[in-house]
């Protein structure tokens, strides 16, 4: 297979698509060649010998597309027969006519709440959408294959056993993701003034920035929260941090607490677990993914939009920890069983291969 691979950036330092390269790694390993298109392409890669990389540039609406075409043209010219699109439908929109042309295998990869135009004229274009949760694709199709989470469980890993004893007596909270409504710090906020109330020591430190218009009046409006909630000293914001910084920021923690309302299985709460560290999630779509755990992962689970929930599975975490809070061990099983990124690779290359033979 000679793989070409679309995506936004390929670089090991960016905090949301930091894990492309090791994605990229591990197609590696099952394909001839690799080939991805992205926006912009970081430094210092160190990819794999059989991968390159085409750097389309940000600038300039007409500029782009006509660099996409010719980037797919030209691959298409060097005998690359399979495209996966990862996360951008528009991406699949863009090669669906040279890749139909030459009979070049079309797949999106998707995990996102949102559907729109773009993602159901992609789906009638692509053979599957890769997704890594029942509720990570809203669009029921045929086509849909759910494979789980790509998570590298050396990148992400618990502290050596000889460095795993914690000296500091307040609890460390640890949030991760964009300040948006859809991931309610507001609930967080108001779980740690509850627990302070109750004589804990807890701070929260929030890893990740705005994106989208409106994100940073939305993010003031949450500092002004934090000042209105006397909890200055508590919480610290440390904007998008790179993903290689990202291991340290969960091995720091004692909980994660994720309180998104996406309904879709979020990474950072796998990350967390493969480093060993105990999360506390409000999402429906972990009932599946903790099922293995002591109690079903219910000491992990909260209301949501409930900060008295949060605060009380919070305390159950920690000062109140009883026999049904998962071990860190168990905790990192679940990701090395059914999210690793090898095997999620492997997997793709597997379903994407059919195709290509039918057309040799």
């Amino acid at each position: 297979m000679k793989l070409l691979f679309l995506t936004q950036i390929l670089d090991r330092e960016d905090g949301i698509l930091g894990f492309v390269p090791r994605w990229i790694e591990g197609l590696a390993q099952h394909c001839e060649s690799v080939r991805v298109v992205a926006l912009a392409v970081g430094d210092d890669l160190d990819l794999p010998t059989n991968v390159d990389a085409v750097e389309i540039g940000r600038k300039g609406r007409v500029r782009r597309f006509m660099r996409y075409h010719t980037a797919l043209g030209d691959a298409f010219d060097q005998g690359y027969d399979t495209v996966l699109a990862h996360m951008v439908p528009r991406y699949a929109l863009l090669a669906a006519t040279p890749a139909r042309r030459r009979g070049a295998g079309l797949y999106l990869w998707y995990t996102h709440k949102g559907v729109d135009d773009r993602l159901r004229r992609a789906e009638r274009l692509v053979r599957k959408i890769f997704t890594a949760s029942e509720e990570s694709l809203r669009l029921e199709t045929p086509k849909r294959v759910v494979t789980g989470h790509g998570i590298d469980v050396a990148h992400f890993a618990p502290l050596a056993a000889e460095r795993r004893t914690r000296s500091a007596d307040a609890i460390e909270l640890l949030g991760a993701g964009r300040l948006t409504p859809a991931k309610d710090p507001e609930s967080v906020l108001d779980a740690l003034a509850q627990l302070v109330a109750d004589g804990i020591d807890a701070r929260l430190t929030w890893a990740g920035g705005g994106l989208a218009a409106g994100d940073d009046d939305y993010a003031d409006g949450i500092r002004a929260r934090v000042d209105e909630l006397g909890l200055g000293e508590r919480v610290r914001w440390l904007g998008h941090v790179p993903y290689p910084q990202m291991p340290d920021l969960y091995r720091a923690a004692d909980v994660l607490v994720n309180s998104s309302h996406t309904g879709s299985v979020d990474k950072v709460v796998l990350e967390a677990m493969a480093c060993g560290v105990a999360p506390v999630t409000c999402n429906e779509s972990f009932e599946r993914v903790f099922a293995s755990l002591p109690a079903a992962g219910a000491a992990h689970r909260f209301e949501k939009h409930d900060a008295r929930s949060l605060a009380a599975a919070v305390r159950g975490l920690t000062v109140d920890r009883g026999p049904s809070v998962a071990s860190s061990d168990q905790l990192r099983e679940v990701v090395v069983r059914d999210h690793e990124v090898d095997t999620l690779m492997a997997r793709l290359v597997r379903e994407m291969e059919p195709a290509r033979r039918s057309r040799a």
